[in-house]
């Protein structure tokens, strides 16, 4: 089994920690309330919104996993509902998967996804992004889907996806970018702005909040050449951002030195 720390896992019940906000505005218990809400219509709003798009997100970053060895773990933060996990063990059956997310409303659903999609080799459970519960050099890979823009501190967050790999491992990021261009730029974030919030709350009226707070985050969060840059300020070699569909979404890949 993947090790867990103790020290860590205590940790995620520690109220000492002074209250952070992430790119978007939103403290840590915000950010969980808000995709507790959303967590029941979750992914049918990604597949619409995005125009299934999403899967073809994650079936890129699980590329980076194939050559990995059967029975090697996998850290997946921020896993939602287990998307990512699920494309990662598709692409790499013997493969086996951490999911972890802060917010037990959308972790509830992966046990239920797995059972019915007959899929093996994943176990869901709770952590927090800033203070994995997992012992140092313990997976073989750690990867975070469109999640890392919602913590409280970037860098820690990456620290720990780093910190929880084993020498020579892949660190994957996939993450919303704001797009370039005098045309394509505004158009995209228009859409995000004004035409993402009202189809969603039309859908389910709990998600136009999550909706709203999208493009904000996305404005704010850092871009693909400042996420290499701080990959790299946390030792991680070789770091790539990769886009994908005209920018909108990086794949940043970094590894780990030996």
């Amino acid at each position: 089994m993947i090790g867990m720390s103790t020290a860590a896992s205590s940790s995620l019940t520690s109220s000492a920690a002074p209250e952070l906000r992430n790119a978007g505005g939103k403290s840590p218990a915000e950010v969980r309330e808000m995709f507790g809400r959303v967590a029941r219509r979750y992914d049918f709003l990604n597949h619409l919104l995005s125009l299934g798009l999403d899967f073809t997100w994650r079936r890129r970053l699980a590329r980076e996993l194939e050559g990995l060895e059967s029975g090697a773990w996998l850290a997946d933060i921020c896993t939602g509902t287990g998307d990512v996990a699920f494309a990662a063990k598709k692409r790499v059956p013997g493969l086996r998967v951490l999911a972890l997310d802060f917010t037990p409303e959308m972790v509830a659903y992966g046990p239920r996804k797995a059972a019915r999609k007959g899929v093996g080799g994943i176990v869901f459970g709770i952590g927090d992004a800033l203070r994995l519960p997992l012992s140092d050099a313990s997976a073989a890979a750690s990867s975070v889907s469109f999640g890392i823009r919602n913590v409280g501190d970037l860098e820690r967050g990456l620290r720990e996806l780093a910190r929880v790999v084993r020498p020579g491992g892949k660190v994957l990021v996939l993450e919303f970018t704001k797009p370039c261009g005098r045309m394509f730029g505004p158009l995209y974030m228009g859409y995000l702005k004004y035409v993402l919030p009202v189809v969603a709350k039309l859908i389910a009226f709990a998600a136009g909040d999550a909706y709203r707070y999208l493009p904000s985050s996305i404005q704010a969060f850092a871009g693909p050449e400042e996420m290499k840059q701080r990959m790299e300020a946390i030792g991680l070699k070789d770091v790539q951002a990769v886009p994908l569909t005209f920018g909108t979404v990086h794949l940043y890949v970094g590894s780990k030195a030996n």
